[in-house]
């Protein structure tokens, strides 16, 4: 018996949704018996080759006695059931008198069996050999390990579906081989702020209603579908050989029936829950090169569609791609605008409606592309949260209306009571630094915290609500006030109102625009005003355009609103000269 020292593979089997999909492997240093069985032949002729010794672990391997191998021609041997491999390459060492490597799979009783075998000449005088020595080592551990390495990479190890490897590899047998020339569509699915379900129940209980969901989409498929763990919260189904003859029309109707079947309630912790998928489809109808683009069509038909209508299907088409190589190039530009400074702040003026007085301003951000022009914050704002770029640009927009607050107020004193509103993002907020980013900007400019009031929407309390309420708190205790921003357009739930520090509300400008027009925006607009009033909370009204809209809105009560009958929003320049005007009228 010979002993050889080698480095195991052991697998690190924490489960990793959410953090880290990647599979580690631990090297662990482990001795392992390596037992090899020999057999000496006698070569008698080119047809006659028998055993002369055999010592015991080629006996243990092969399952058989001393006695029914010794002596025995190989040539005729049927004992290994074999179907004459291992004669086949004692034939091929024979003639070129050089060592043979196979490996050689045998059957004794119904237990096939895997060795790797050298068969090693000894050559005499005449360079004819007359002995062969034929050595095994058990390849059965070997085998059995890469097995369980094909298996990690090709499958999930989670819900045991088949992962993005086996899917891309899928992908090409179809198109070589099953459908050259036909349909193949592919269905990416997307769980909807699952997130959330880790964050609420933990990551255990987010794995197993992961396997829950794979068990209701497998369910859902037909015959002809592949599903596969796409990564993290999404899953991938793979269609071909359509049924109905439309591909695409089978791919829509399929999803419309994973949509229905994502309905059912799911169970986490004793708790109900529901969600929801976005899908995106790819089919494509002539033959392919490369599977990874029907793969990445899909992929950017899913990413649209999570921005744009939540729990529905989009089908690619060739303007995704344009739009999504467009979203690219001005993901680019807009990292280079932040490090070359071309971003500026447009200041709109909040106005008291009793006296028309200044009260403060709403810092706007401004890109002034240096090809295209104006780019509207429609454009750039949802593509910097997104990418996550609005953390830096949310925070140069912090400290770039502070400083210029304190310079307003610096050179004209008569103002000194005015506050600045600066819009902050979800991402932004819940940031490690975000309280310390805060007294940052204050420090450096000067401010007091009740100078400055924040502006951040229902969405993001009501999505991050525990975390974002001791956040809020954090901030009120230095003094700066919140502001809900676009008020009546998001949950606009009195109990998330009871459960956060806020000060003011502001009503949507969608909401103003038709005040005079419709009831029902009317209607809206006065029980706003009468819930500020009861909760003790300020209002402000946006897109004020007309002055029958200040006449409605004192009547309601509201005290300050904003929008272009007072002014549109001004560079730094024109608001310097606003203020000025201002302090003129206030003397």
């Amino acid at each position: 018996m010979i002993w050889i020292n080698i480095i195991m593979l052991r697998i690190d089997n924490t489960p990793f949704l959410f953090r880290n999909s990647i599979l580690k492997y631990h090297p662990e240093p482990n001795e392992l018996a390596h037992q090899y069985g020999v057999a000496i032949l006698s070569v008698i002729d080119d047809q006659t080759v028998i055993i002369t010794e055999i010592n015991n672990d080629f006996l243990q391997f092969t399952r058989q006695n001393s006695e029914d191998l010794t002596g025995i021609n190989l040539k005729d041997n049927p004992l290994w059931n074999d179907g004459g491999q291992l004669w086949n390459a004692i034939s091929l060492v024979l003639k070129s008198q050089e060592t043979q490597a196979i490996v050689w799979q045998i059957k004794t009783g119904d237990s096939p069996r895997i060795f790797n075998c050298s068969i090693v000449p000894t050559s005499n005088q005449d360079k004819k050999s007359k002995t062969l020595t034929v050595i095994l080592s058990d390849n059965s551990a070997n085998i059995a390990f890469a097995d369980q390495i094909q298996q990690f990479n090709y499958h999930d190890m989670m819900t045991g579906l088949p992962n993005k490897n086996y899917l891309n590899e899928a992908i090409e047998d179809k198109i070589s081989n099953v459908c050259p020339n036909g349909e193949i569509a592919i269905l990416i699915l997307n769980i909807l702020q699952f997130q959330r379900i880790n964050e609420s129940f933990g990551y255990e209980a987010g794995d197993k209603i992961i396997q829950n969901i794979s068990y209701a989409l497998e369910r859902a498929l037909p015959e002809n579908a592949l599903l596969a763990r796409f990564e993290g919260d999404k899953f991938s189904i793979l269609l071909a050989e359509s049924e109905v003859g439309d591909l695409q029309e089978e791919a829509i109707a399929l999803a419309n029936t994973l949509h229905h079947e994502m309905n059912a309630a799911l169970q986490a912790e004793h708790t109900e829950i529901h969600l929801a998928l976005t899908i995106g489809i790819a089919v494509s109808r002539t033959p392919l090169k490369d599977g990874n683009m029907l793969i990445q069509r899909a992929h950017i038909a899913m990413k649209r569609l999570s921005k744009v209508s939540p729990n529905k299907t989009l089908v690619y088409q060739p303007e995704l791609q344009t739009r999504a190589t467009s979203r690219l190039k001005l993901e680019n530009e807009l990292r280079e605008a932040l490090k070359n400074k071309e971003l500026s702040l447009n200041y709109e003026p909040i106005i008291c409606l009793q006296n028309g007085h200044l009260v403060g301003f709403e810092a706007l951000c401004r890109w002034n592309h240096p090809t295209r022009g104006i780019i509207s914050p429609i454009e750039f704002i949802p593509l910097a949260e997104e990418t996550g770029l609005i953390v830096p640009l949310g925070n140069w927009v912090l400290k770039e209306a502070c400083t210029s607050l304190k310079i307003l107020k610096d050179k004209y004193p008569g103002v000194s009571n005015i506050t600045i509103n600066v819009n902050i993002s979800g991402l932004q907020l819940l940031q490690d630094d975000f309280i310390a980013t805060i007294h940052e900007a204050l420090v450096h400019s000067g401010l007091t915290g009740n100078q400055l009031k924040l502006e951040i929407t229902e969405t993001m309390l009501i999505e991050n609500a525990e975390l974002a309420r001791d956040i809020l708190l954090d901030l009120k205790s230095i003094g700066i006030s919140l502001a809900i921003d676009d008020f009546g357009t998001g949950y606009s739930s009195l109990s998330y109102l009871n459960q956060f520090p806020i000060d003011t509300l502001k009503i949507d400008k969608s909401f103003i625009n038709r005040m005079n027009t419709t009831k029902d925006s009317y209607k809206i607009v006065h029980i706003i005003t009468t819930l500020a009033q009861t909760l003790g909370m300020e209002l402000v009204a946006e897109g004020i355009e007309h002055e029958s809209q200040v006449i409605a809105l004192k009547k309601l009560g509201c005290q300050t609103g904003q929008g272009f009958l007072f002014s549109k929003p001004l560079t730094f320049e024109d608001t310097e000269l606003y203020v000025r005007k201002e302090t003129t009228f206030l003397a």
